[in-house]
């Protein structure tokens, strides 16, 4: 498969487009390249793909969950902000620019030729490589640490480029070039671009691509200048994509392409390929990418199996075989026999016609030690001479019977051979689409309020917190109204959690909601990963709430001045619970609330189930399962695995169970407070 240089400018435009001021929150390796997950304060979250072949923005999990060593090193670019993604020069080349917090650059260069490549450098250091996936030596160029980053050699003219003068000049110089060459061949060496979209051009321009190069003259060019324009505008205008699935008998192989060319059409009526079309680019190198996954990932799981069938097969062919020759050999020794019994031969020598057959039958074998003497190889002392006519008739009919017998003995092994093989790869498909099931890549779209800290509290009201100093200030900024209540916790590093449409104004929380917003507040705070046992809230009302300090004094990014009385709930436990509930249980005016920024989400399935993180007696009011946390020693990677077999194992309804074990990991690890975890033992009644 062969993305062309232009469709890797379109792609790069769309990504630069699309992402413009987010950030890299995770890198993540995927089949044959990487993933970036990109977050921004206030928009929805993006998953780009880099593949061995192109970049897209992906609506699907493509990670695998093993990183790769490179991909380990690349995560140096977490937290660092995405500044642009360009098509470099002519080349199925991408740059993807990033510029970190105090103005230091880094460019990560994806090569979509020659199986691909990922080249991470630095800019402000004359483009020196920094770290290469795979390290290569050329002639013009080194693709190794500390080596300048150079392009590979130019390959013609660009698609984009092209017009009637260009192609005149160059042909001009060339004359056509060799005497034997085509003019596809020769356009194909002029014009930078994939081999099918030469051929469309020629198509366009109705000329014939056999014809010589030395024939094409001013007009063709100029028809084929014309055919390259109207290709480019297709394409710019196509939002598209399509898919060239070759049969199973074809040797082609699967293309991805924004138009379906000529050539593809032809393939089509000929039944050898079938063409799939999606919404645009992006999707279909999305499918192509999910089916080199599960065509992936079912040969891990049954690569033993297979070899094993593929064995029990070998055996097989080779019984069948066998046993065809033994029942030929029994009908040609009945044959024999009785032609022996009609001429009745008083002794058969070893210089007989019957003998010589019985030798390419593998009956007899000559006997130096006996004079050359012709001898049964089933019966060593039994030698051809002393038998009569009659007598070797009825030993041919006992050997015929005996292969026979060893052809039913044969029969009943290769018998059991193929149930063996059936049962085998029963087996295999059974586990390969095990294997398919549970690998999900199917990527729900997170709402508005997931990027921060929330719960629904016990009264069913939305509690949003901030995640760090920036979503703080844009939780209290943009979320906060006058009849919301603010709870902060009374130590450096805590969220400003509020308590959202409430029924009153100034009216002060109950006493238990106050409690599980304090616990909450605390929970998500610095408490945590200082491990402390237990840490005071306090609530204010929102007019309290002043974004500049007062005369003298200086608040960081993030912070706000508070105003008068605090309501301060002491002695909070910092303890959490993690719960799977459903989208539909989500306080309805809050779920559906969006913004300017949110304005092209997608609607939220009611049937998703989510992740949420809170006090343990509020979301136990809505959760199928709940599972209570406390700091401790163990990371959130190894500890999400277990916390989510928990959860998974409490669940009783069972389509709810089986859609709970497709939730990600990285949903779980999110709502988790920053720090280390352990579990907290429930008491048992005994």
């Amino acid at each position: 498969m062969e993305i062309s240089a232009i469709e890797i400018h379109l792609l790069c435009k769309k990504i630069s487009e699309t992402v413009s001021d987010y950030f890299v929150s995770g890198i993540y390796s995927m089949e044959h390249g990487a993933m970036l997950r990109l977050n921004h304060s206030s928009k929805p979250e993006k998953l780009v793909a880099i593949s061995s072949f192109a970049n897209w923005i992906t609506t699907k999990n493509l990670s695998i969950p093993q990183a790769t060593k490179f991909v380990s090193r690349l995560r140096v670019l977490e937290r660092v902000g995405l500044h642009s993604v360009e098509q470099v020069g002519n080349e199925r080349i991408a740059k993807f620019s990033f510029v970190g917090r105090k103005g230091e650059k880094r460019d990560l260069i994806a090569e979509f030729f020659s199986h691909g490549n990922l080249i991470l450098t630095d800019p402000d250091a004359n483009d020196s490589i920094i770290d290469v996936e795979n390290p290569q030596t050329f002639r013009h160029r080194s693709l190794v640490v500390g080596a300048k980053y150079i392009l590979p050699p130019t390959r013609g003219i660009p698609l984009q480029d092209i017009d009637f003068q260009k192609l005149l000049s160059v042909y001009s110089t060339t004359g056509g070039g060799a005497e034997s060459l085509s003019a596809v061949r020769w356009f194909g060496r002029t014009v930078g671009t994939s081999r099918k979209f030469v051929e469309e051009i020629f198509f366009r321009a109705n000329i014939d691509p056999e014809i010589p190069a030395k024939s094409l003259l001013p007009g063709a060019l100029h028809s084929l200048a014309d055919a390259s324009e109207s290709l480019r505008s297709d394409l710019q205008k196509s939002n598209a994509g399509n898919i060239l699935v070759p049969n199973e008998e074809s040797d082609l192989e699967i293309d991805v392409c924004q138009i379906v060319p000529n050539s593809w059409k032809i393939l089509s009526e000929q039944g050898l390929v079938i063409i799939r079309s999606f919404l645009s680019l992006s999707e279909a190198l999305d499918e192509v990418q999910v089916q080199s996954l599960v065509l992936d990932r079912k040969r891990s799981v049954s690569k033993k199996a297979r070899a094993k069938a593929s064995e029990l097969g070998s055996a097989i062919t080779k019984q069948a075989s066998q046993i065809e020759l033994n029942k030929t050999r029994a009908a040609e020794l009945r044959k024999e026999a009785e032609k022996l019994m009609k001429l009745g031969l008083p002794h058969v020598g070893p210089e007989s016609e019957i003998a010589g057959k019985l030798k390419t039958y593998d009956l007899i074998e000559v006997s130096e030690k006996s004079g050359n003497q012709g001898r049964f190889v089933t019966e060593p002392r039994s030698f051809l001479k002393s038998y009569s006519g009659t007598a070797l008739a009825s030993r041919l009919f006992d050997e015929a019977k005996r292969l026979d017998s060893e052809t039913r003995n044969l029969e009943k092994i290769m018998l059991e051979l193929e149930e063996q093989k059936d049962n085998l790869l029963a087996q295999t498909k059974t586990q390969e689409e095990k294997a398919e099931r549970k690998m999900v890549t199917e990527r729900r779209e997170r709402q508005w309020f997931e990027r921060y800290r929330w719960f629904v509290t016990s009264d069913g009201k939305l509690a949003l917190g901030g995640r760090d100093s920036t979503s703080n200030s844009i939780v209290i900024n943009k979320y906060v109204t006058k009849n919301d209540v603010v709870f902060h916790a009374d130590l450096h590093g805590s969220p400003f959690f509020v308590l959202r449409n409430r029924d009153q104004q100034s009216a002060a929380p109950p006493d238990e909601i106050a409690l599980e917003l304090s616990q909450a507040t605390v929970g998500f705070s610095r408490a945590w990963k200082d491990e402390l046992g237990s840490a005071d809230a306090y609530w204010v009302y929102p007019d309290q709430i002043k974004k500049g300090a007062p005369s003298g004094e200086y608040l960081p990014r993030g912070s706000f001045f508070i105003e008068g009385r605090k309501n301060f709930v002491r002695h909070v436990k910092v303890e959490l619970s993690v719960g799977i509930m459903s989208n539909s249980d989500l306080p309805e005016n809050d779920a559906k609330a969006l913004d300017e920024s949110n304005e092209n989400e997608k609607p939220a399935d009611s049937h998703a189930l989510l992740v949420v993180c809170g006090p343990e007696k509020s979301i136990a009011n809505y959760c199928y399962s709940t599972v209570r946390i406390a700091p401790g020693k163990e990371k959130a990677s190894h500890f999400a695995r277990r916390l989510k077999q928990q959860l998974v194992n409490k669940i009783k309804e069972a389509n709810v169970k089986e859609s709970s074990k497709k939730l990600q990991l990285d949903d779980i690890m999110r709502v988790l407070p920053s720090g280390t975890y352990k579990f907290v033992v429930e008491k048992q009644n005994r």
